[in-house]
Order: C-alpha cells, then sequence, then structure tokens
C-alpha cells in the first residue's frame, strides 16, 4: 500500500534512496547527502514540512520510497519575503517502475492542494531565478532553467497533469583553456573609454539573495566609465556547488547580468562579459555556464560571440489552480 504523507525529520535517507536513483543528467547531481539537504533545503527560513511530500510503500518490513515533490513559493517583488499567491513546484523525483505515472499524478495532486490551501493562485512547474526557493547547486546549473528537458520523466508528469508550456531557458557552457576577449575595433575603442572592476564576496542585494545564494562563493564584475566613474552595468557569478564537482573541471556560473537601457548597443554586455571571463581564466577556472531566456536574442548573440555553446534547455510551465 503506497501512502502519501509530508516530510518528517527521518525522512532524509528516504529522500537519498530516492535521488541516487535518478536517471543522471548534466544538470543534476548524482546524489545528495544529508548535509546537502540541510544546508541548501531544510535550512531555509521559509522551509515548511508540508510542502515536502513523500510516496511511500509500506507493505513490507522496511518503508520503500517511491517518490517525491517539493512545492513552495516565489518571493515578493521586492524580494524581502514569500508571495504565497505564486506557487512552485521545486522537484518531482519518482523511482523508475512501475506505477509511476499514477505516482507522480497523484503527488502533483497533494502539492497543489497544499499550495492552493496556502493562498496560491497559481502554479510554476520548475524553478527559475527569483522563482527558485530550492535547489539551487543541486539541479540547473548557474540557475534553475525550469525542468530541464533531460528530465523528461519529471516535464512528461507536468504536462500529463495539465502544466502548459510558457516559455524556455536556454543553457549556454564556455571552456576557458585558451580563452581570448573579441578584438574587434568597436571593443578596442571600449577598453580605452570603460574599466572594470571586481569584487570578491560582495554584500547580496536581497534577503532574497541571502537565503539563496548567500552562502557561496562569488564575484560581481562591474564596468565603469573612466572619465565619469559612472556604473554602466554589472555581472555575476558564483562556484555552483556541489553540482559543479561533476563536470570535471573549477567552474563558476553566471547570473544577474545587468545593462541599463540607456548603455544598450555598446557593446559593453560583450566587453564586460568577456574581461570578467578572462579575470575568472586567471584565477583558475575552467567552465563557466550561463543561461538566458529562449527569445533574449541579444543575450545569446553576446554568448555565442564569446564562444559559449548550447548543452541544454530548460522549459518554464505553468498551471492555473
Amino acid at each position: 500500500m503506497i501512502q502519501y504523507r509530508s516530510f518528517l525529520n527521518t525522512d532524509p535517507p528516504l529522500i537519498e534512496r530516492i535521488w541516487r536513483q535518478q536517471k543522471p543528467i548534466r544538470g543534476q547531481v548524482e546524489s545528495v547527502t544529508q548535509l546537502n539537504l540541510d544546508h541548501l533545503i531544510l535550512s531555509k527560513p521559509y522551509f515548511e514540512s508540508a510542502g515536502l511530500i513523500l510516496a511511500i510503500d509500506e507493505s513490507g518490513d522496511q518503508p520503500l520510497p517511491l517518490g517525491f515533490v517539493h512545492a513552495g513559493f516565489a518571493p515578493t517583488e521586492d524580494l524581502s519575503d514569500i508571495d504565497t499567491k505564486i506557487g512552485i513546484i521545486c522537484q518531482l523525483k519518482i523511482v523508475p517502475g512501475n506505477d509511476t505515472e499514477i505516482i507522480a499524478s497523484e503527488l502533483l495532486k497533494r502539492a497543489c492542494e497544499y499550495l492552493k490551501s496556502r493562498g496560491a493562485a497559481q502554479v510554476h512547474a520548475g524553478s527559475h531565478f527569483p522563482f527558485a526557493p530550492f535547489y539551487l547547486g543541486l539541479y540547473g546549473g548557474s540557475q534553475i532553467p525550469g525542468i530541464l528537458v533531460e528530465d523528461a520523466e519529471a516535464l512528461k508528469a507536468m504536462l500529463d497533469f495539465g502544466f502548459v508550456e510558457n516559455d524556455r531557458i536556454v543553457v549556454f557552457e564556455r571552456q576557458l583553456i585558451g580563452f581570448k576577449t573579441v578584438a574587434d575595433r568597436k571593443q578596442i575603442s571600449l577598453r580605452r573609454q570603460y574599466q572594470i572592476n571586481a569584487i570578491s564576496d560582495p554584500l547580496e542585494k536581497s534577503w532574497w539573495e541571502s537565503c539563496t545564494r548567500g552562502m557561496t562563493e562569488r564575484d560581481r564584475f562591474s564596468v565603469y566609465h573612466k572619465k565619469d566613474q559612472n556604473v554602466c552595468g554589472s555581472v555575476s557569478f558564483w562556484d555552483v556547488q556541489p553540482l559543479a564537482n561533476r563536470w570535471g573541471s573549477l567552474a563558476r556560473g553566471m547570473y544577474d547580468l545587468v545593462i541599463p537601457e540607456e548603455n544598450r548597443g555598446l557593446g559593453l554586455a560583450t566587453f564586460l562579459v568577456g574581461e570578467s571571463l578572462r579575470h575568472l581564466m586567471q584565477q583558475g577556472v575552467g567552465i563557466v555556464e550561463a543561461q538566458t531566456w529562449a527569445s533574449d536574442l541579444a543575450a545569446i548573440g553576446v554568448f555565442k560571440k564569446l564562444g559559449f555553446d548550447e548543452v541544454s534547455q530548460g522549459v518554464l510551465a505553468s498551471l492555473e489552480l
């Protein structure tokens, strides 16, 4: 008989067993540990045990975990608290075997019921920053790009349940061995006019960033105009741990690339990211991952110009309750 219940403090070993039986994919750690679960999930100030629901076969001598779903909430617009009107299915993990579709559907049903009981009117399938309260470092990469297309079973379960795909995120990767910045006429001119400032372990910009990335190793690069010292853009990187351990090289994940609208079209994004990559390469970083919306052709153009290769995509889907 399958029992569906909320998380108990004795459940981490069961979650570890479920995770170890998942299909290996690039954007997902092969196994989780008690330390991972404590640090990246259970210790979050907004973690609610009722949102982490397990399916367990209780018919044998020992409980047999069959899967789990984890539901949480998005942050408020100012990133100072959670917004219970917007629910998120952060993870869905089912052990391969019989009745997987039935188990997945029942877990999703109970997760949506929980979110609705807390006030959610809309649910997103898969996280995407800033709608990413958990699992950064365990799933996705530099950010969490919804549901990775390689995570086929979870994606199918979400769509079969009624979630509707509404966007995609493209995942890029750049090997930094032998990296050289772009040296065309525009970039040479920008080097004469602008300078880069690097800050290690910068202060978090919000409560939400403190909760999701506050304990990670981070670098922030800003581009300044040499004449008036005005900041014209910035980009941040973090160490993507523990996921990057399986990539075979010291890695960083790019996030929060911002060029104000009045400074766009000058080539500053290419200049800023290129100089940042050169600095990271000199620090021994071998791989950088970046993500952007599939519709953001300007960002995709910057990444391709700097030699990034597309390695995956993530699907974003939603459901009205």
